[in-house]
């Protein structure tokens, strides 16, 4: 009997989680007043720098409902430690499910930050989401294990692809870095040389003043001798 007894305790255990699944997996779950709310990613695990969404299911605790047009009245943002950005939210095909087309570009924590009314309800918090995961977690084979083979000397040498990619990449910058110095140098030659063309003008300019200043000493002096000329014609009468 006791056997009997803990078989059926057994199956009705396993019947009951099967028709009463608990939350998504890694999906966060709040509730404010009335309002109950389940945020996470579209999808999991989310990795960066691959494009994905947030999902937001809305229902009524009081009668577990969803609701339907849920996000009339408030903002979302989606939060990365001090950057925020402003999400826009599609309803799905079920009722009370939103979802908004993110790219996460860093690793780390994420928030969903949540400010307005939903079906009379004042909402005002946030929900932290799942890790953005690196994609190296999951990379196979890893970046470093591929190999390229080149020939040389009667051997073969294997290469790895991403040192191979990295140098390509300092390369890229080494060149970006050159030119940079050469229009630095170029802009510099040409402020040189309109320094030196001012200098020049300035040069003639004083070379000028300088020879109409000895003109004008000579008129003077000319003017001079011709008065003392004529006071000692008019002496000598």
């Amino acid at each position: 009997m006791e056997k009997v007894a803990l078989f059926l305790a057994v199956t009705l255990l396993l019947s009951f989680l099967a028709f009463n699944p608990g939350p998504v997996l890694a999906h966060e779950e709040v509730s404010f007043g009335d309002i109950n709310v389940v945020a996470g990613w579209v999808d999991e695990p989310p990795l960066v720098n691959q494009l994905n969404g947030v999902l937001l299911i809305i229902t009524q605790v009081s009668n577990g409902q969803p609701v339907n047009n849920a996000l009339a009245q408030v903002d979302v943002n989606l939060q990365k430690g001090s950057e925020t950005r402003p999400l826009e939210f599609q309803p799905s095909e079920e009722a009370g499910t939103y979802t908004a087309t993110i790219l996460p570009t860093q690793t780390g924590q994420y928030a969903v930050v949540m400010r307005g009314t939903i079906a009379g309800q004042a909402i005002d918090g946030q929900i932290e989401i799942e890790d953005v995961e690196d994609t190296a977690r999951f990379t196979f084979p890893p970046t470093g294990a591929a190999t390229t083979t080149t020939t040389g000397s009667g051997n073969n040498s294997q290469i790895p692809q991403g040192l191979i990619a990295q140098l390509q990449t300092v390369i890229t910058d080494l060149s970006a870095q050159v030119e940079q110095a050469n229009v630095v140098a170029q802009e510099a030659s040409n402020a040189t040389q309109s320094v030196t063309e001012s200098v020049e003008e300035l040069k003639m300019s004083a070379d000028r003043a300088y020879l109409f200043s000895l003109i004008g000493i000579g008129a003077g002096a000319a003017g001079i001798a011709i008065g003392v000329i004529a006071l000692s014609r008019r002496e000598k009468i």
